[in-house]
């Protein structure tokens, strides 16, 4: 059976209507053009007010007395829609809802239609704008990269990079030490941006590496530590090697506070969980640093019980790689520690030992790096 004529015609005009109520809506080529002139909620309108009129005529006697009609029907139209009471006094049940029903479908799709080619067509426009940040950012333009990343996150909240570029921006614009408000604005900005970026993509290592890095040149260790341990909390135990991560992190913004305690603390903390070599010689060089740089301001007994320490660890971290010359050398630096101490107490028998003891791993040393320079 053929369809007829006037069902055909009527949806090549409801074709002609839509489209031609999308015309000018952005395309997908990436360009960003000028938004649709009339707003979503017009066009639904109309179209939903449109669409049904093809399958009722308007009745050509007028309603019976009691019944108002002049709310609802455009009476100059030769068409119209028609409510349920009027449907039924003329004998033809379910027309109104029908024509309800389907104003309700159409609405509908038509507005997953738009607001799905609203969303792509805006994340098409941030990853644009995010390139042309990118261009900027490698030809040192940062001030206009930062604009670019800027109205990229405006148009696509989640668009990670556009965050992540636009705190590497800020950090180049930062002079590390100085109070200038440019610059702690320069520091903000690109702390939040970071955080931001983070929140997205919690795993990412370099990017906790420049967070550290700005809050250790702008001297806000105890925003750093704050944020590395509600990492460490926020982690729990389900993955040792990130807490490790997260330790050796803690254990540096201590130790740049010049609080040696906490960072031995928590490097004592990552070793028991990584005890890998480099985790060893961690320890073991901030024990000689504490000893070598503040011998002064620490009693006779814990200078001792560092030097210990630190030989320990460093002699653990020697026997687990083989020729790490750096741990053997440092072995020898808290040698010529100990033979200070046996000086000062004018026990020169000790201090002629300890200093023996350091030469000839000062000469093993040697001859570990000779072999590693070598094979390399």
């Amino acid at each position: 059976m053929s369809r007829p004529a006037h069902r055909g015609a009527a949806s090549k005009a409801l074709a002609a209507h839509f489209f031609a109520s999308f015309r000018g809506c952005p395309g997908s080529a990436g360009r960003m053009q000028k938004p649709v002139g009339r707003t979503p909620f017009e066009l639904l309108r109309s179209l939903a007010n449109w669409v049904p009129l093809r399958y009722y005529r308007r009745p050509q006697r007028q309603p019976s007395s009691g019944t108002t009609l002049d709310r609802h029907v455009d009476h100059g139209s030769a068409w119209g829609p028609l409510t349920p009471h009027w449907c039924e006094g003329l004998g033809v049940k379910g027309l109104g809802m029908k024509r309800q029903r389907l104003g309700v479908l159409v609405m509908a799709g038509l507005l997953v239609l738009t607001v799905g080619c609203q969303g792509t067509i805006d994340r098409l426009r941030a990853n644009y704008a995010a390139k042309q940040g990118n261009d900027l950012y490698k030809a040192g333009d940062y001030l206009k990269a930062i604009e670019w990343y800027r109205f990229s996150s405006y148009l696509n909240p989640d668009l990670d990079k556009a965050y992540y570029h636009a705190a590497l921006s800020y950090m180049a614009l930062y002079r590390p030490g100085s109070t200038h408000p440019k610059d702690v604005r320069y520091v903000k900005e690109a702390i939040d941006n970071l955080r931001r970026y983070l929140l997205i993509q919690p795993d990412h290592r370099e990017a906790q590496d420049h967070l550290l890095t700005v809050f250790m040149q702008a001297e806000q260790y105890d925003e750093a530590t704050r944020f590395f341990e509600g990492e460490l909390r926020r982690l729990g135990g389900e993955d040792p090697r990130r807490a490790a991560q997260l330790m050796q992190r803690l254990g540096a913004i201590y130790a740049k506070q010049g609080d040696f305690e906490n960072s031995l603390e928590w490097y004592k903390k990552r070793s028991e969980i990584d005890d890998t070599p480099e985790a060893l010689y961690t320890i073991g060089v901030l024990c000689w640093d504490k000893v070598y740089r503040a011998h002064m301001t620490v009693s006779l007994e814990r200078r001792g019980e560092l030097i210990e320490m630190g030989i320990d660890y460093l002699t653990k971290a020697s026997e687990r790689r083989e020729n790490y010359f750096e741990a053997v050398l440092y072995v020898n630096l808290l040698y010529r520690e100990k033979a200070k101490m046996a000086a000062e107490m004018m026990n020169m028998e000790d201090f002629a030992k300890f200093t023996e003891m350091a030469n000839e791993h000062q000469k093993n040393a040697l001859q570990m790096r000779k072999v590693v320079m070598a094979n390399k």
